[in-house]
This record gives structure tokens, C-alpha cells and sequence, in this order.
């Protein structure tokens, strides 16, 4: 996840006292959302700009990015039987939502020549709603719903353009597939998948989660997609604050 990915990254910048510091707040990762940056900077005799300065360095905004980050990467994995309210899915969307993965993200969609979007099942739709919200911005962006399709279209993407990809459980051979292909073709390449250790968000290059509840009848998945819906708004949303900030007038 998000959280571990940066650690893993930017952890050996650390210096002794730092990693300290790192180590005490993950242990006390259960209950970090009560732990302010000044009662962590007092256990080691240490200003909060000490605390502050490890946090950007293993590459959050800061400390209450770095808290919010750790929080929701603890919260315990659920059973397919638990079902969260459509009101919680998007307060803990929320929560996951890095802004400099999302400037990242748009910063790749506003430089791409050819946006290559794919979804099946339900996640169509959140796609579906992306592309529009592309032919609106003036993309050339096109979605592919069957997988032939699909992985002959990210064969032709080159490294001027970007494929985005939708899957609830990011474990969805026929998107991991182009995706894999496109991310060999060159290209950039981004996932939207659900809260969860998966294989499509490994291999892409940006990553979004959303929560969502599992619900299985007769075989079939029928959770809602409402997370992605607010994570595809919020891209659009933010494209346009930063590349057509005319609109907000």
C-alpha cells in the first residue's frame, strides 16, 4: 500500500535519531490518530520540526499526512461479509487519497497524446465516466470493454501516452493483462482498485484506492462503485483547478 510504498522507498534517508522516532510511532500505529506531533516531538526531546522533517523526507506532505497514511493502513482488513456504509466508503476514500499521486496522475493525463481506459463488469461505468469527463477536457481517450480489445490497444501505446485502469479486486486477469502491456510498451499507466494488497496496482506506475464492501450474489459481483465515482470526480476536479483554473470563475 500507499503508506508502506514510500517507507520501503525513502526509509534508509533516515538517521538514527529519525528512525527512532519512525519505529515508536509504528508501534504505536493503533492509536496514532491521538498522538500530536508535540507529544511525539516531547517523548524525545526533540522540536516538532524534527518530527516533521523525517516525515517529508520518507516522502509525505508532513506529519498529518504521515499520521492520516498510517491510520488507515492499520485499519483491519474485512471479512466479504461485512458490509460498510456507502457513507463510510467515502470518508476512508477519502482518507486514502494521496493529492500528490492525484497532480501526478493529471500531470500525466494533461502531457498524454492517447488515453487508453478499460473497466469490466460494473467498474465500466466509473470508466465510463472518466472518459467522458476526458472528450469534455478535449482527450483523445478511448475505452475498451472487451479484453481482445484491450491488449491489442495497449500493444499501439507508446511512451507519449497513458492507459488507466478500473478493477474492484486489482486481481481481474483481463485488466492486468493490457495493463502489463502497455506499462512494456512504454507507456504510463495508472490503477483504480479497491482497498487491498493487489497484483494491477503493482504493476502500474500511479495508484488510487477506494473502499468499498464485497457483495457476491450468485457468483457475481454487484458492489457498488461509488468510491470510484468520487475518486474519478475528484481527478476531474482537481484537472481542472490546475489546468483550467478559468472555469472555477
Amino acid at each position: 500500500m500507499y503508506f508502506y510504498e514510500l517507507l520501503k522507498t525513502n526509509r534508509h534517508l533516515l538517521n538514527e535519531a529519525e528512525e527512532a522516532i519512525l519505529s515508536f510511532l509504528l508501534d504505536h500505529a493503533n492509536h496514532i490518530q491521538q498522538i500530536t506531533i508535540r507529544e511525539a516531538a516531547k517523548t524525545f526531546y526533540t522540536a516538532p520540526n524534527t518530527i516533521t522533517r523525517m516525515t517529508k523526507k520518507l516522502g509525505f506532505l508532513g506529519y498529518t499526512d504521515f499520521k492520516e497514511a498510517l491510520y488507515i493502513t492499520t485499519i483491519e482488513e474485512q471479512s466479504y461479509s461485512d458490509f460498510t456504509s456507502l457513507d463510510d466508503q467515502l470518508v476512508r476514500t477519502k482518507q486514502l487519497i494521496n493529492s500528490t499521486t492525484v497532480n501526478q496522475i493529471n500531470k500525466a493525463i494533461f502531457e498524454a497524446e492517447h488515453i487508453l481506459i478499460l473497466g469490466v463488469g460494473l467498474s465500466r461505468l466509473p470508466a465510463e465516466e472518466l472518459q467522458n469527463y476526458l472528450s469534455v477536457l478535449g482527450k483523445n481517450s478511448q475505452i475498451y470493454l472487451d479484453p481482445h480489445l484491450m491488449r491489442h490497444a495497449a500493444k499501439k501505446l507508446t511512451k507519449e501516452d497513458l492507459a488507466i485502469a478500473f478493477s474492484i479486486s486489482g486481481e481481474t486477469t483481463n485488466i492486468i493483462d493490457p495493463i502489463t502491456i502497455a506499462h512494456v510498451s512504454g507507456a504510463k499507466t495508472v490503477s483504480i482498485t479497491g482497498f487491498s494488497q493487489n497484483q494491477l496496482s503493482k504493476v502500474s506506475d500511479y495508484q488510487l484506492y477506494g473502499m468499498t464492501s464485497r457483495v457476491i450474489i450468485d457468483g457475481l459481483d454487484v458492489a457498488d462503485r461509488l468510491s470510484f465515482h468520487y475518486l474519478v470526480n475528484k481527478l476531474f476536479t482537481e484537472y481542472l483547478r490546475t489546468y483550467y483554473a478559468s472555469a472555477f470563475k
